[in-house]
């Protein structure tokens, strides 16, 4: 009897397997956490994408309409792909403008896309004819005008509720672009529905 507890003892056989079974629960979370860091970025940087995207485009036009805004926003969930922004989001197209005279800048015009849906978010530059809120060190001289596009997106993590903590929560994204018209003042509204 004691001559097979040790011929047990001594066996081998079944110890990589052991390792696996207490190391794979730390390798599945290790990979979970990497695509959810992974995805949480690169979702980051589409939402920066788009909002120079659409600042860009904006600032490049002599006039802006409505229209024009609209055919923009529908190219959002190109630019955003494969992140969902139909219902994830919404976006901001604002002129910031100093009026001849005056110091402070103003929301000069607005346009919000979607202009409706379940995601509710405000333009931290504020809304059409209130004082700006503009980010610390930027200021606007008189008569200057900037387009600024706000891209406000709610992440849905890829496991989520996996474990408790803020890694797999929905977290919503917030970026912004401002760029200077090239080729007109761009201070006409184009009379976007009420923001």
């Amino acid at each position: 009897m004691l001559r097979r507890l040790r011929k047990l003892w001594r066996d081998e056989r079944g110890v990589s397997a052991i390792e696996a079974a207490l190391l794979l629960p730390m390798l599945i979370l290790l990979l979970i956490g990497c695509l959810e860091v992974t995805f949480k970025i690169w979702s980051t940087q589409k939402a920066e994408k788009l909002a120079v995207t659409l600042s860009d485009v904006v600032a490049q036009s002599q006039n802006v309409k409505y229209t024009d805004l609209k055919g923009l926003f529908d190219s959002v969930d190109r630019i955003m792909d494969p992140f969902p922004f139909g219902t994830n989001g919404k976006v901001f197209i604002s002129s910031i403008y100093v009026t001849q005279g005056e110091t402070v800048a103003k929301v000069n015009w607005q346009c919000m896309f979607p202009a409706s849906g379940a995601f509710v978010a405000a333009s931290r530059f504020g809304t059409k004819g209130q004082d700006a809120v503009l980010p610390d060190g930027f200021t606007l001289a008189e008569k200057d005008n900037v387009i600024a596009a706000e891209v406000f997106y709610r992440y849905q993590p890829v496991a989520p509720n996996f474990l408790p903590g803020s890694l797999f929560q929905p977290v919503t994204i917030y970026r912004r672009a401002m760029f200077k018209p090239r080729l007109g003042a761009l201070t006409v509204d184009p009379n976007c529905p009420a923001t």
